[in-house]
Formats: C-alpha cells, sequence, structure tokens
C-alpha cells in the first residue's frame, strides 16, 4: 500500500514537472515567434529614424521591457546630422550618441552580450534615470570586429535576466540590429550625399528641384502660398579673385550656415549656382516673405564674414523673390509652374542686381492664369 502511494506520488510530480516544462516551451516558442517577428520588422526599417524609433519605442512595448537604451559610435556627428535631417523623428530619450570608443570597451571587454544583475554602474552608464530596472542584457553591435554600439534591455523583473542561462537568440538580435544598423546609416549617407551640396551642406540643384515639387503640390492640397528666393552674393568674383578661392568656399560655407540660423526648419535652402542660392518659404505671404527676404539682407551686410586667413570681408547680397498661390497651382500643371516660378525670381533678382545691388526685388508670378468657362 505505501508502495503505491509512493508510486502515485511520484507520478503527480512527474506530471507537474512535465506540466512545467510544456509551459517553458510554449513561452520559448512564443518568445522566439516574437523575435523572429522582430527580426523582420527590424529588416523593414527603411531609415535610421524609423529602425531608432522601432527599437527604442516599440521592441520596448512588445516585450514589456523597463527600458531599452542604445549607445552609437559616432565620431564624426555623421549620425546627428542624419537625425537632425530627418522630416520624421528627431528626438530619442533613449540614444546616447558618443565619440569615443572607450565607454563601449568598458561595457564590454571581451566584446560579448552580458545577462544579470543591473549594477549601479550599468544603471549609470546605460540606464540614466530609470529606477526600475533590475537585471538586463547588454548587447555588443559589432561590425568587422569594431564595437559600433550597445543595445541595453532592462527589466523591472531580476529573475528576466541570468548570467547562467542562455539567451542565443538575444545574441542573434545583436548581430541584426548591428547589420540593419550600418545599412540603414550606410543607405541614407549615400541618399544625402546624392542631395547635398558638398561644400555649403544646404541642398544641391537637384534636390531643390524635387522639393520644390513637393512644396508646389502641398500648397495646391492646403492653399497656403509659397515664397521663392534667389539669392545672389554681390562681388563674389573680386573675392575670389584677391582672397583665393579657400576664402571664397568659406563664404560660401558661412553665408550658407547664416541663411539656416535666420530661417524656419520648415524652410528649404538649397546652393543653386556658384554663388546663388534658393530658398522655400511655405506658408509665406507676398508680405511675410518680403520681410523675411528683406531680414536676411540686412543680416548678411551687417555680419563680418572672414575669409581663409581670417581676414575681414563685407558682404552684400541681392534677393529676387515671387510667390506661388494655390490659384497658380490650380492652373497649370507641376513642372510648367516650377519653371515660372524660378524664372520669375531670377527676373526679379536681375532687377536687384542692375539697379544698385544689396536690395529685394518682389515680382509676381509670371504664369498667365486660365479663367474656367
Amino acid at each position: 500500500m505505501q508502495s503505491e502511494l509512493t508510486i502515485a506520488e511520484e507520478n503527480k510530480e512527474l506530471r507537474q514537472r512535465v506540466s512545467i516544462l510544456h509551459h517553458k516551451a510554449e513561452r520559448n516558442e512564443q518568445l522566439l515567434r516574437a523575435f523572429f517577428a522582430a527580426e523582420l520588422d527590424l529588416l523593414s526599417c527603411v531609415t535610421l529614424a524609423e529602425l531608432l524609433d522601432y527599437l527604442l519605442n516599440h521592441f520596448r512595448q512588445s516585450f514589456g521591457l523597463s527600458a531599452v537604451t542604445l549607445m552609437l559610435l559616432d565620431p564624426e556627428d555623421m549620425v546627428q546630422e542624419l537625425l537632425d535631417g530627418s522630416a520624421r523623428f528627431n528626438h530619442f530619450p533613449g540614444l546616447q550618441l558618443i565619440r569615443q570608443q572607450q565607454p563601449l570597451r568598458d561595457l564590454y571587454p571581451d566584446k560579448t552580450l552580458f545577462c544579470g544583475e543591473a549594477t549601479a554602474h550599468i544603471l549609470a552608464t546605460c540606464f540614466r534615470g530609470a529606477d526600475d530596472v533590475q537585471s538586463c542584457a547588454l548587447l555588443p553591435l559589432i561590425r568587422e570586429d569594431c564595437l559600433i554600439g550597445s543595445l541595453c534591455l532592462g527589466s523591472s523583473d531580476p529573475g528576466r535576466y541570468n548570467h547562467l542561462l542562455r539567451y542565443d537568440y538575444v545574441s542573434h538580435l545583436a548581430s541584426v540590429v548591428a547589420v540593419c544598423m550600418e545599412n540603414a546609416i550606410s543607405h541614407e549617407t549615400l541618399q544625402r550625399l546624392s542631395s547635398i551640396d558638398p561644400l555649403t551642406r544646404a541642398l544641391n540643384r537637384r534636390a531643390f528641384s524635387q522639393q520644390l515639387l513637393r512644396e508646389i503640390k502641398r500648397s495646391n492640397r492646403t492653399g497656403e502660398p509659397l515664397g521663392c528666393i534667389l539669392l545672389d552674393i554681390d562681388h563674389f568674383k573680386p573675392v575670389n579673385d584677391t582672397h583665393g578661392h579657400l576664402s571664397g568656399d568659406k563664404v560660401l560655407r558661412d553665408m550658407s550656415q547664416l541663411l539656416k540660423e535666420k530661417l524656419r526648419e520648415t524652410d528649404s535652402i538649397a546652393r543653386y549656382g556658384g554663388e546663388e542660392f534658393a530658398i522655400l518659404l511655405p506658408g509665406c505671404s507676398e508680405s511675410e516673405a518680403t520681410q523675411v527676404a528683406e531680414n536676411l539682407r540686412e543680416a548678411i551686410s551687417q555680419t563680418t564674414f572672414s575669409g581663409h586667413q581670417n581676414q575681414a570681408l563685407q558682404i552684400t547680397a541681392s534677393l529676387g523673390l515671387t510667390i506661388c498661390e494655390q490659384q497658380h497651382t490650380l492652373a497649370t500643371d507641376v513642372s510648367n509652374l516650377t519653371e515660372s516660378l524660378i524664372q520669375t525670381a531670377d527676373q526679379a533678382l536681375y532687377f536687384s542686381k542692375h539697379n544698385g545691388r544689396n536690395r529685394v526685388s518682389f515680382k509676381p508670378c509670371l504664369l498667365e492664369i486660365r479663367v474656367q468657362q
């Protein structure tokens, strides 16, 4: 009888263990499916900003984590420039860009995954401001045997990440993230190089033409006007002839920076020619755009520019302005309208340059409006 009870108890305990193992297997299978889905989501991210948004926001929510942070090596501010130029995102609280590799080497002396207790050092380094992180997984992001970053997963459950357990799927995730990060940065950098003037860091002429098309279509949808300015630096050739082309290049760079500082983030600035810049002012009426142009002209004339050897240079500029109204966008196709706007702004600029320079001239859009019968 005693033997039968013992066997029954052992069978009960065995069934319980099997049930526990079964539940663990199911949970692991669900977790693996979730990680596979996350991998597909990561690979589908087109831009760096989308990738960061997924990792720092959606990934944390999907896996019930207390905190997800990311350290990225960015010694030349390449990542920062890409994010500054992003139209969709520009702020990621969990992102830390670092110039030196040493903080990454301190976290990963042997370049391997860490899982375990979130120590005071880890909290201070990886989870600043996150008070409820008890355990964590620190994933080294490695490309070509070089540490490029760290993805840090934090949990409020002290037992979620344990140094005694294996986390092969997490290590695989680190490899996928590193590849996606490198691809996104490379892809966007190439795109940026194809649209940015390398000297002034403003849009190039091709990119400006594309932006003008987008803004005209937006003006058509919203009914808001669009200001278009062509700006030409006065007497620029003598700067090159007297002070050298390096000084001329510096003036162009400083001019581009001044325009960026004086204009809104929604405005577009391009280097349109040698010493000519083109500017788009979405939502600006004639009076508002004229005031913006006057402010730019005055700011330029009151700024002391410096040459390559820091010699003081006084620069002025002439500006031509026109306005695209919704009636223009309804009257013709977009390609004709872009040509008309540039031509009109160019004629206004010509008037400024041949009537004393250092002035702003306005000319209405040349497009003939077709009256609907």
